[in-house]
This record gives structure tokens, sequence and C-alpha cells, in this order.
């Protein structure tokens, strides 16, 4: 107590400066979480502003919905007027009955200054064909609209999950790099004392120099791509572009897993693929609207009623007036005799756009045949090439081993070093890059048959 004193301020303030600078650590640690491809796509389906459109598009659909239901729903609505008659209304009266000859008009001002009228009238629906096909419509939209929901969060993961892989592809470039920038920077130390001692030409020395120093561009230049590929990946999920992520997961191949046969995909992709309940649905949506159409050919039936009151007097005095009450109920009628051809017209577009929306749903169907041929047989390729660079790396760095061996003892060259060392790193890249295809191809497919979650 006495140090916080001493330093001229409260201990109480002190306390509270560290509570913020704790605070503060804690949450820059959360920043910097380390995030898996699992958790990346789960953090986008809440924070992607794509599938938060394609979701206010399902809520508003919800709405849509209730307002066809609110059709065959009665219609209740209240009317209130207030007037001052400067002067005072006219009636027409024939002039027998003001004394004038029957050839005459005579005028007659009745009625206060003072008007006042109220009324409450209810509508309600009792048969119209166009109703029930309009609340099914709505419903079969807003089903609809989160089958296109379905497809954006589709297309958001699968962004969101090749973004993560050219992170970590993009790192272990450039770790590979740096391995190989190791390896000669190793060997412009070997050659160096290997000149001293006279057993290495300024040649080798200098080779080993140059081939040191073309290495840091493009370590420079990946050092870089990473905080761009990390930007990429933190846009795409939806959050800042300069928002801080630490990933966990790395490129990795899973010799155990089973590859999907072209029939396993191609049922998967039927039974999954949210385009096609998308285009299933249109076709429904379509045929409500061919019904629609039609009904606007039909006579409709609705119940009315009425109830007002009026008064006038030459003041406002309420509590003196007089408020007589009328009334009625009613059905009313509606019956369309000819419209110049336009319900007929309407009715022949709907059916046009259902045959455009059934000739589409079959040519999806090919496209999504086409899709998960090529995915399927993208990952079978891409697996070979995995298989095959596992086997090539390993020679590749036997290979280098002795040739820098072989150097050391005088018993080969430069130039054989820097290719077995060339050779080792193009190796190794080759194997990143064969199973960051195989990886790509695998979500490639996934989106093919459907899956909207990372296997």
């Amino acid at each position: 107590m006495q140090f916080f004193a001493f330093l001229g301020a409260p201990a109480s303030r002190w306390y509270a400066l560290l509570a913020g600078l704790l605070a503060l650590s804690i949450t820059a640690a959360a920043q910097t979480k380390p995030l898996t491809i699992n958790e990346a796509v789960a953090l986008a389906r809440e924070k992607n502003r794509d599938l938060q459109i394609a979701n206010l598009a399902v809520a508003k659909a919800s709405q849509h919905t209730r307002e066809a239901r609110g059709a065959a729903l009665p219609t209740v609505s209240g009317f209130g007027q207030y007037a001052y008659n400067f002067q005072r209304p006219v009636s027409f009266l024939p002039g027998s009955f003001a004394g004038l000859a029957d050839n005459q008009i005579a005028t007659l001002r009745v009625g206060g200054d003072q008007t006042f009228v109220g009324s409450v009238g209810v509508y309600q629906p009792l048969f119209q064909a166009g109703v029930k096909s309009g609340i099914r419509a709505a419903g079969i939209d807003e089903v609809r609209s989160t089958a296109d929901a379905a497809v954006t969060a589709s297309n958001v993961v699968t962004a969101v999950r090749k973004a993560y892989l050219n992170v970590l592809i993009t790192d272990e470039q450039l770790r590979l790099q740096q391995q190989s920038l190791g390896r000669n920077v190793q060997a412009l130390h070997d050659a160096r004392s290997l000149l001293l001692q006279g057993r290495a030409s300024r040649v080798d020395t200098l080779r080993a120099y140059v081939n040191v120093e073309n290495l840091r561009p493009e370590i420079l230049r990946l050092s870089n791509g990473i905080g761009i590929a990390k930007t990429i990946l933190a846009t795409t999920i939806g959050l800042d572009a300069d928002h801080p992520l630490t990933l966990q997961d790395s490129l990795h191949f899973d010799a155990k897993s089973q590859p999907l046969t072209t029939e396993q995909a191609y049922a998967l992709a039927l039974e999954n693929r949210a385009e096609l309940r998308q285009l299933k649905l249109t076709e429904e949506l379509n045929q409500e609207q061919i019904r629609q159409a039609a009904a606007a050919g039909r006579p409709q039936l609705a119940a009315t009623g009425l109830v007002q009151t009026q008064a006038q007097a030459y003041n406002l005095r309420l509590g003196d007036y007089q408020w007589p009450v009328s009334s009625y109920l009613g059905v009313q009628v509606a019956v369309p005799l000819y419209s110049g051809g336009r319900v007929l017209a309407r009715v022949a577009q709907a059916r046009i756009t259902r045959q455009q929306t059934e000739r589409g749903l079959a040519n999806q169907q090919e496209l999504i045949r086409a899709e998960v041929l090529t995915s399927v047989s993208s990952v079978q390729e891409a697996r070979r090439r995995v298989e095959t660079q596992q086997q090539t790396v390993g020679a590749a760095a036997l290979g280098y081993r002795i040739t820098r061996d072989r150097w050391r003892a005088g018993m080969a060259s430069r130039l054989d070093l820097t290719d077995a060392e060339l050779a080792l790193t193009r190796t190794k890249l080759g194997y990143l890059q064969a199973v960051y295809d195989y990886q790509t191809a695998t979500i490639d497919l996934d989106r093919a048959v459907g899956r909207t979650t990372p296997q």
C-alpha cells in the first residue's frame, strides 16, 4: 500500500489498471486461439454475410406465407370523419314541395354546421379460388428459400475450406523453402571451408552463394502470401480482414480413407443436392401459379357488413347529439365476364414457366452427373499422385544425402550437389502439391454430392 501511495495514485486505480491489462491479454489470447477447419466452417455459418442474407430471405418468405394466410381471414376496417360546413349541404326537391311549379326545382339546405360520421366494416371472403393456391404457393416458396439458403451454405463451406487449405499450403511451401535455404547455407559454409583447405574452387563457393541468395526472394514472397491467404480466409468466414488467425490443422493424406465410387457419389448427389430440391419445389410452385392465374377468371363470393352512425348539430356539445345507427349484412358476388384474353394469357405464361423449370431440372441433373464424374476422377488421380510422390520423396532425400557425402569427400562436383538439393526440394513441393490437390478434389467432391460438413 505504501508503494502505491509513493507512486501518487490510489491502490484501487492500480488494481483496476492491472485488471484491464489482464482482460486485454485474455481477449488477445482468445482472438489468436488455434482454429481448426471444422471451427472455421462453423464460424462462417454464423458470420458469413452471404449466408446471413440468405437466412434473411428465409425469414422474409416466412412473413410472405403469413401474409398469404391473411387473405382467407376477415378484413375489419374502421372509418371516422369530422367536417365543418361553412355552407350546409343542399338537397334538391320537386318544385311542388315548396309551392313552385312542377317544372321547377326547389333547393333546401339541411343539417348542421358540425358533422360527425363513424363506421366499422367487415369483409370476409367465402369463395375465392386463388386464396388456397396463394397460401400453398407461399408455403412452397418458403421451403424453396430454405433450399436457396442451403445452396449458399454449401458454397460458403466450400469456399472456407479451400481458403483454409490455401493458408496451409502457403505455410508448408514456406517451411520447405526455409529448409532448402538451410541446406544451401550449410553447403555454402562447407564450400568456404573446403576453399580454405584448397579442396574446392572459388566457382563452387560463388555458385553456393548465388543459390542461397536466389532463395531469399521466394521466402519473402511466401511470407507475404501467408498474410494475403489469411486475409482472404478471414473475409470468407465473415470476420474483419485484419482479424488475427492461427490455424491448427495441417495438410495430410489419409491412406486409409475409402473414396466413393461414381455410382455412390451420384446417388448421394441426387439425394442431397439442394439445387435439385430447389428446382423440384419450383415445379410445385409453378403448378400453384397456374392455378392462381386460372382463378382470376372464376367467380368470387364474399360476405360484407357495415355498422355506421352519424350526427349533425350547430355546436360541439357531443353529449346532446343524437347518434342514429344504420347497419347491414350482405353477400357480394363478382363474376368476371371478359378481360380481353388476359387471364388465358397469364395461364399460358405460367404453363410455359413450368415447362422451363422441368427442362432446367433435367439439365441440372445432367450437370450434377458430370460434376460428380469429374470430381471422383480428380480424387482418384490426386490420390495416385500422392502415393507416387510419397515414394519419390524418400528416394530424393536418400540421393541428396549420398551426393552431399560424396561432395564432401571430393567424389562429386558442386553441380551434382546443387542438382540433388534442387531435386529434393522439387520432390517435396510436388508431394505437398499432390496432397493439396487431393484435399481440394475431396472438397469439390463433397460439394458435388451435397455434403455441407467436412468429412
